[in-house]
């Protein structure tokens, strides 16, 4: 008699497991407040990634030694399920970066129905010093000229947009919202959420801009953009260029604070000292366990952001980085300031 053995690779199983959370086009964020967005990938960005890292882990786990508990080596992604701290030691060991090994984490979480930490392991400090992407120079530089790709470039710089948004926009997108240029950015976005792009720059690049938009018209502007082009590196400068079209003097802020809600400012108020009055805003909170606190969705911050670690000493207003952060599709301060900002 033969051995029973699945009759599907680990390969087609993960990609059946993966294939079977597929949610495209539905919201993460009604499926976050009904507490199912574990169970579902919305973003086919997302799925191919996970794809790639479950596919690296099962072929991994193939060259391992057996099993001694099985008596031969895994043939379904439960039997694998205890190599997954291994794996994310072996890549710890091999030096990838702390942002590569969370991504590991998270797909391995979502391929087992679990959060990242009911894995026994401790992944790397994620750190902004640590960060390389668009971080100097790399190899594809050498083959990207900016004179010859100046019109992707200043339309980068002035919109903003990531590479799949950028290859969905077209012409009729632009349009004029209080006297100021803004791109309607719904193709592509990142987790389905549309977003108004304002137009920022010198005039000359401005003028650019609208006449890319006016000669396609109904038609995609860059259907193909260039693969060399660092198109993160140009939404760092774009996040730049909002962050001090918005930002003000120190003294007008500091003693501000800002009352956010699900990472939105709702409202605002100036503190004697830059500490928080509770008296100014009873509604929002309640008592719990004999300790008030506010409800749920909302903070009380300061208007002054202070970088910590390698950036110590640099105070943002906050403000400025919400309206960034808005203006890049994120709706976190924390990354632009802690990602974006030079």
């Amino acid at each position: 008699m033969g051995r029973n053995k699945p009759g599907k690779s680990l390969i087609q199983q993960v990609k059946e497991k993966l294939d079977s959370m597929l949610a495209i086009g539905q919201s993460k964020y009604l499926a976050k407040l009904n507490g199912t967005y574990r169970k579902f990938i919305f973003s086919w960005d997302t799925y191919r990634s996970y794809l790639k890292h479950c596919c690296y882990f099962v072929k991994w786990v193939k060259t391992q030694d057996i099993d001694k508990s099985l008596g031969h080596k895994p043939r379904t992604l439960e039997e694998c399920r205890t190599f997954t701290e291994k794996w994310i030691q072996y890549g710890i060991d091999r030096g990838l970066s702390a942002y590569t090994i969370k991504l590991q984490l998270s797909a391995l979480a979502k391929l087992y129905g679990c959060t990242t930490k009911d894995f026994d392991i401790t992944p790397p400090e994620r750190k902004r010093d640590k960060i390389t992407r668009s971080r100097g120079a790399v190899i594809r530089d050498a083959n990207f000229s900016f004179e010859e790709n100046k019109e992707l470039v200043t339309f980068c710089r002035c919109t903003g947009l990531r590479r799949a948004e950028l290859s969905q926009i077209r012409g009729t997108d632009l349009f004029i919202e209080e006297d100021k240029l803004c791109l309607d950015t719904h193709r592509n976005t990142k987790g389905g959420r549309s977003r108004i792009s304002p137009v920022v720059g010198s005039v000359e690049e401005i003028g650019l801009v609208k006449r890319l938009c006016e000669s396609v018209g109904g038609n995609k502007i860059f259907p193909k953009p260039n693969e060399n082009a660092d198109i993160h590196s140009f939404r760092a400068d774009y996040a730049q260029r909002i962050y001090d079209a918005y930002k003000r003097p120190f003294n007008d802020f500091k003693h501000e604070r800002l009352i956010i809600y699900k990472n939105r400012i709702v409202d605002s108020y100036i503190s004697k000292n830059g500490r928080k009055n509770i008296n100014e805003f009873k509604n929002l909170y309640m008592t719990e366990n004999g300790k008030r606190r506010m409800l749920p969705g909302y903070r009380d911050v300061s208007a002054s952001y202070h970088c910590r670690k390698d950036r110590k000493n640099i105070v943002y207003d906050r403000r400025a980085l919400f309206a960034a952060s808005s203006s890049l599709g994120h709706n976190r301060e924390t990354v632009v300031a802690e990602h974006y900002l030079r």
